[in-house]
C-alpha cells in the first residue's frame, strides 16, 4: 500500500536536503510526494490571510521546488537495477512519482504540526552543524516534532546523502518497539546493519555505593537484546548488532550514527499539555543533528505504513 510524504520547502538553495532525501524516499518506495510551504505570518499582518502577490510569490516558489524534487526522483530511479526483460524505456523506473503542492499561511511550526495529520511522514529540514551554535537554531525541528501526528524525519541542510547502516535507540520503553520496526525496516530496505543502542550512565555518581551497578548494566544488555531480537524476527535478512554504552544517551546515539545512512529515535503519544515537551533524548539529539534522524511515534497503524517496502 502507498504512503505520502510531506516535505517542508523554504524556496532556499542551501535548504535542499530534505527535499532531495523525500524525492529519492519517494521513489524508491513508490510514495507520494507532497510539498509543503509556509507563509509566515507577522504579528501585524492580515490575520485572515496572505496578499494576492505573495501567494503567486509562493505558487512559483513550489513549482520550482516541484521540478527539482521530479529531477531528483528520476535520478534515484534511472540507477535502480532493471529486471531482466524489463527495457530500459519501459522499465517502471521511468514512471513519473506523484507530486502536489500546497502551501499554509500562520507560524511555520503550529501549521507544519496541523499537516503532520494528513501525511504518513512529514520531513523538515535543520541548520547544519556549522551554523547550530546560534540559539534556537535547531527549536522549530524540536517543537514539531513534539507535537506531529505522524513519525517526522528531521534532515541536517549539509546532508550530502552519503551514510551506511542505521542506528536505533532503544531504552525498554513502549515507544521502542515502534522505533525498532521502523529502523530494521529501513535497514532490510537498504540492505544495510542496524545497530541497536541502549545507552546511559551506570549509576548517578551522587548515588555511588547506593545503586547495583551491576544490575544497572545488566538491564540495559536486556534490553538492547530484546530489541535486537524483535529486529531480527520481523527481518531475518538483517544484520543486527548491538551497543550498551555507559554515557549520555543522547551523546551515544548521536556518536554511533556519524556516518550511519539514518538515527532513529521513539517518543511517547503524549496527549493535553505534555505533548508540548519531546523526551530529552530526542530532543537533544535534534539539537545536534549529523545525519538524517527520524522521530518515530509510537503509533501501529502510521509505522506498518511508513515502514520501507
Amino acid at each position: 500500500m502507498s504512503y505520502t510524504i510531506m516535505v517542508a520547502v523554504d524556496g532556499e538553495p542551501d535548504h535542499r536536503a530534505a527535499l532531495e532525501w523525500a524525492a529519492a524516499r519517494a521513489a524508491r518506495d513508490g510514495a507520494r510526494l507532497e510539498l509543503v510551504h509556509v507563509i509566515e505570518r507577522g504579528w501585524g499582518d492580515n490575520p485572515a490571510e496572505p496578499s494576492h502577490l505573495l501567494v503567486l510569490a509562493v505558487k512559483s516558489l513550489l513549482e520550482a521546488e516541484k521540478r527539482i524534487a521530479l529531477h531528483h526522483a528520476h535520478e534515484v530511479l534511472e540507477r535502480r537495477p532493471v529486471a531482466a526483460g524489463v527495457t530500459a524505456a519501459s522499465g517502471p523506473e521511468h514512471e513519473d512519482i506523484e507530486v502536489s503542492t500546497r502551501f499554509r499561511y500562520g507560524h511555520i511550526g503550529p501549521e507544519l504540526a496541523a499537516v503532520s495529520r494528513e501525511t504518513d511522514l512529514l520531513v523538515i529540514g535543520t541548520p547544519a552543524e556549522a551554523d547550530r551554535h546560534r540559539a534556537l537554531a535547531g527549536s522549530i525541528a524540536v517543537r514539531v516534532a513534539a507535537v506531529a501526528e505522524c513519525p517526522v524525519a528531521v534532515i541536517p541542510h549539509s546532508w550530502a546523502g552519503v551514510g551506511r547502516g542505521v542506528v536505533v535507540g532503544v531504552d525498554g520503553e513502549l515507544q521502542t518497539e515502534t522505533a525498532v520496526e521502523f529502523a530494521a525496516a529501513e535497514a532490510e530496505t537498504l540492505g544495510e546493519p542496524l545497530t541497536v543502542v541502549c545507552a546511559g550512565y551506570l549509576a548517578n555518581p551522587l548515588l555511588a555505593g547506593f545503586v547495583p551497578e551491576i544490575s544497572l548494566g545488566d538491564r540495559r544488555e536486556r534490553i538492547a537484546e530484546e530489541a535486537g531480537d524483535l529486529a531480527r524476527e520481523r527481518h531475518p535478512g538483517v544484520i543486527v548488532l548491538t551497543e550498551v554504552l555507559d554515557t549520555a544517551p543522547s551523546r551515544a546515539l548521536v556518536a554511533e550514527s556519524d556516518g550511519a545512512s539514518l538515527l532513529v529515535v521513539g517518543v511517547h503519544d503524549r496527549h493535553s499539555v505534555q505533548r508540548l515537551m519531546l523526551g530529552s533524548v530526542a530532543h537533544d539529539v535534534l539539537l545536534d543533528v549529523r545525519t538524517p534522524v527520524v522521530v518515530a511515534r509510537n503509533s501501529p497503524t502510521r509505522a506498518e505504513d511508513t515502514a520501507p517496502r
